[in-house]
């Protein structure tokens, strides 16, 4: 369909961290493909050390798999590199005492504008979402107490963002080991549609605990570029306090134009006739030596035809000039059988040659008597 995803990715410190553990993922071009890109908001978990590192780890690990391997459902892959990701988080974390404790969050996705579809893994708190016709539509939920209340309608925006246990969250990657098929479903894993003009943005809690999403929405429906648009919204979380880091990765596309057929010009080159100087007759020493008219020649030969076709019309009623009676076909004595033609039977029901004597006899007598009595 020729669509190309447009993305971009900033990531800024904010007003009060000394340390960014914040880190993102925009691949454009993903599996050599301009519709398709990947894209992700990772947040270190702070207060423990080797947040930046797991986040580090996380967007490595990811970047690495889904570049790698290219042949199944986006889907599927995404979530093997998720878990791949969270396992590598959580082996390192045995291996140096000092980062047993180390964690982060993210909201990663793979977009697909020829499908118009993304594809979603995400756990704790980092966010994603649309901006479609005016409006931010959040399609990742928090897993945290707060933000599951937020999300039911418990709580408004406003009530979640002055929340004090709102940064308290319930699930993170590689505090467990997970199987191959996260048969405990730890991450969420999802879809969602991905339209042309739509702006897909994923970002760490340092935006959203401080920018509402009319603020956000009003940032992303100006037709600044991407570029701008990301540095529009971090600044606003800076106005707004900065309080942690702020990361911010934007995404869209535009339908295809579709290519118009050029229409074919006829090339008609006409040539000028003077009609004046046209001849309407032919020459005199070109018209043909014949007379007006024609008479046709007339005399005995049609006579004596109709006579000849008459005589034999005639003659074929008799019947003995254009018919032959057929020769009559020869008589078969049907009385002559061949015995050899006849089925063979029992015999032994038939008369006695002497019943067949007697019975000649018989007719003999008769034949006699019947002449005496006639005069014979």
């Amino acid at each position: 369909m020729n669509r190309t995803i447009e993305l971009y990715g900033q990531t800024d410190l904010g007003r009060r961290r000394e340390e960014n553990e914040d880190t993102f993922i925009a691949v454009p071009n993903l599996w050599n493909t301009p519709s398709r890109a990947l894209v992700g908001a990772i947040d270190g978990v702070g207060g423990y050390e080797g947040g930046a590192e797991a986040a580090s780890m996380v967007k490595e690990t990811i970047e690495e798999y889904l570049q790698h391997f290219s042949f199944g459902a986006p889907l599927q892959l995404l979530k093997e590199a998720s878990i791949a990701a969270n396992n590598k988080v959580y082996e390192e974390r045995g291996r140096q005492e000092a980062l047993n404790r180390m964690s982060c969050v993210l909201s990663v996705a793979v977009l697909d504008a020829d499908k118009e579809m993304m594809y979603i893994a995400h756990v704790g708190d980092s966010r994603g979402y649309v901006y479609r016709n005016g409006h931010m539509l959040k399609i990742t939920r928090d897993h945290s107490d707060v933000g599951m209340k937020e999300d039911s309608g418990y709580l408004t925006e406003q009530e979640a963002m002055q929340h004090p246990r709102r940064n308290e969250i319930s699930k993170m990657a590689g505090e467990l080991f997970l199987d191959a098929e996260d048969s405990g479903k730890y991450f969420d894993i999802g879809e969602h549609s991905f339209l042309p003009g739509d702006i897909a943005l994923f970002c760490s809690d340092g935006l959203t605990d401080l920018v509402t999403r009319a603020q956000m929405a009003a940032i992303l429906s100006t037709g600044e570029s991407l570029p701008k648009k990301a540095q529009q919204l971090i600044d606003k979380a800076n106005e707004l306090g900065g309080k942690d880091n702020i990361t911010v990765v934007l995404a869209t596309y535009k339908a295809a134009k579709k290519a118009g057929r050029k229409k074919a010009v006829k090339s008609t080159i006409e040539v000028p006739i003077a009609q004046e100087n046209i001849p309407t007759e032919k020459p005199a020493h070109m018209q043909p030596n014949t007379p007006a008219t024609v008479k046709k020649k007339t005399g005995l030969v049609p006579v004596i035809i109709a006579f000849v076709i008459g005589y034999l019309v005639n003659w074929n009623g008799t019947g003995s000039f254009f018919s032959k009676e057929a020769a009559p076909l020869p008589v078969t004595d049907t009385t002559a059988i061949r015995m050899d033609t006849l089925p063979v039977s029992d015999s032994s029901h038939l008369q006695q040659p002497d019943t067949l004597i007697n019975a000649t006899d018989t007719i003999y007598k008769d034949s006699a008597h019947r002449n005496a009595l006639q005069g014979y």
